[in-house]
């Protein structure tokens, strides 16, 4: 019988954590008052609760109480699965994103952000040390990406960013990395900021696919 009792406890229990109804104090009440409430002894109370606590729904804090183990939101879980995506993931994801991105840009971009555009395309070029030019290549993408006014892609990019700034990505850029292909990444940025300053959205696309598919390629091989 106190088994029974406990798994449709534990089934009640289910489904109140379900329905949120303690979701804004994320707290559940003392066993005390839930063995009360149920009208059990506080061991099968216990045992009511096991199920749920290995499933990771609930968790005891010695002294303090049961609290509910909240789902992340789904922020957090983008979070989450932004420490683990691999250079090819994120680049392939470049490939998608930005050609749009530069092609935005050549309609939308102001005079002040296209010359910002070009600064950072210059120091990048005089940069000869991985990590500087690493800084620069990245501000180069971003004033792109500002210069499209979308404020859901520019924030879009700020998460690639953020990937792009872990060791896994740094460390391949800085295995490819070597004079001849920092010249040909300058050539590459140096045609994407012409097509800028023309206004010209279609050959901005194109270049832009033209230089992550050259960056792929210096990462990756060409298979």
């Amino acid at each position: 019988m106190p088994k029974r009792v406990a798994v449709e406890i534990e089934r009640s229990l289910r489904e109140r954590l379900a329905s949120g109804e303690w979701a804004s104090t994320g707290r559940l009440p003392t066993e005390r008052r839930l063995a009360a409430h149920y009208g059990v002894a506080r061991n099968t109370l216990r045992k009511a609760i096991e199920g749920l606590v290995r499933e990771g729904k609930i968790f005891r804090h010695v002294g303090r109480g049961i609290f509910v183990n909240r789902e992340p939101s789904p922020i957090e879980q983008i979070f989450h699965v932004l420490r683990d995506v691999s250079p090819a993931d994120l680049l392939a994801v470049r490939q998608i994103v930005e050609p749009q991105a530069a092609a935005l840009a050549a309609s939308h971009a102001s005079r002040a952000q296209i010359e910002a555009i070009a600064e950072a395309h210059r120091m990048g070029c005089e940069s000869g040390e991985i990590a500087l030019f690493e800084q620069w290549d990245a501000e180069f993408h971003q004033r792109i990406f500002a210069a499209t006014r979308n404020e859901l892609l520019f924030a879009i990019h700020r998460l690639l960013s953020l990937i792009r700034q872990q060791n896994a990505w740094i460390d391949l850029k800085r295995e490819s990395f070597g004079e001849e292909q920092r010249r040909n990444y300058c050539r590459s940025h140096a045609r994407i900021l012409e097509a800028l300053r023309r206004r010209d959205d279609v050959a901005a696309e194109r270049e832009m696919r033209l230089h992550l598919e050259e960056t792929r390629q210096a990462l990756f091989g060409r298979h």
